[in-house]
Parts: C-alpha cells; sequence; structure tokens
C-alpha cells in the first residue's frame, strides 16, 4: 500500500511598482511613519481615488475601456482593412485628451475632445460594421462560404 499527499500552495499575484529613484525616501518616510507596507498603503490610495472619482470622469473612463476593449478585437479581425483600427486609435487619443483636460479644469477643450472621441469611435463602429458587410457581399460573389477566413466554399 502507497500513499500519496498532495500539496496545494495558494499564491497572491505580485504586480511590481517601479519606484523613481528621487521618490525613494518619501516611500521609506511614508513607510516608517504609517507603519504599513508599500501595498496596503498603495491599495489604500487606490481605494481613496476610486472613490472620488466624478461621473464625469467615470463617464470618459467607460469610454477608454470601451474603445480599449474594442481595439484589442479589431486587432484580431485581419478581414478588417487598417484604417478601422486607426479610426478606434483616434477616438481612444481624444478620449484620453477629455480625462486629462477635464482633470485640469480645462471643461471647454474636455466637451470638445468628448465629442471627438465619440464621433470617432461611432465611424469606426459605422466602418467596421460597413466593411463586414462588404467583405460578406465580395465572399458571396466570389463563391466563399467562409467569408472571415477567405476559405472557399467545400
Amino acid at each position: 500500500m502507497s500513499t500519496f499527499i498532495t500539496y496545494t500552495h495558494k499564491v497572491m499575484p505580485n504586480k511590481t511598482i517601479y519606484v523613481k529613484d528621487t521618490d525613494l525616501p518619501l516611500l521609506e518616510q511614508a513607510q516608517a511613519q504609517l507603519g504599513d507596507s508599500v501595498s496596503s498603503m498603495f491599495a489604500e490610495f487606490l481605494r481613496e481615488r476610486v472613490a472620488r472619482l466624478t461621473p464625469e470622469e467615470n463617464t470618459i473612463i467607460e469610454l477608454i475601456n470601451q474603445i480599449t476593449a474594442t481595439r484589442e478585437v479589431v486587432k484580431q479581425q485581419r478581414n478588417l482593412p487598417e484604417f478601422i483600427e486607426c479610426e478606434h486609435a483616434e477616438a481612444q487619443a481624444f478620449a484620453e485628451k477629455a480625462l486629462k483636460s477635464f482633470r485640469a479644469g480645462e471643461i471647454r477643450k474636455t466637451k470638445a475632445m468628448f465629442w471627438a472621441a465619440n464621433t470617432y469611435y461611432e465611424w469606426a463602429q459605422r466602418d467596421a460594421k460597413v466593411v463586414g458587410g462588404l467583405n460578406g457581399r465580395i465572399g458571396e460573389m466570389l463563391g466563399h462560404s467562409d467569408t472571415r477566413s477567405g476559405r472557399p466554399r467545400k
């Protein structure tokens, strides 16, 4: 008779945070005075910062996240032309400018950048849909059943 023992060791995921040399004294001072680990201080800071986000900031951040997620999907679709991804990149750049100008208190600029981000994003979505339909029609005309991969019908 033999015995088989299995050990399970759960490890918390680690993230590395780089600190500038010029900020090390501040970090060491904070750790000495507050007595907390760097990890717990950073987590507390993030909780406080996220709690203070305004609804406007959240709206802009949600748009940035939505565009980013869509860009990742678009990059995987090889049947779309490059300009579709470029439109998404423009939308993301304007959304990031909107967030930066909002945090700087430049409300008029924020509105313009946010409008531009939404407009480019809508164009990108529309153009991707149009190109998808165009690719489908071309595939039908060429006798392809799988227009995404370009494989001929068997």
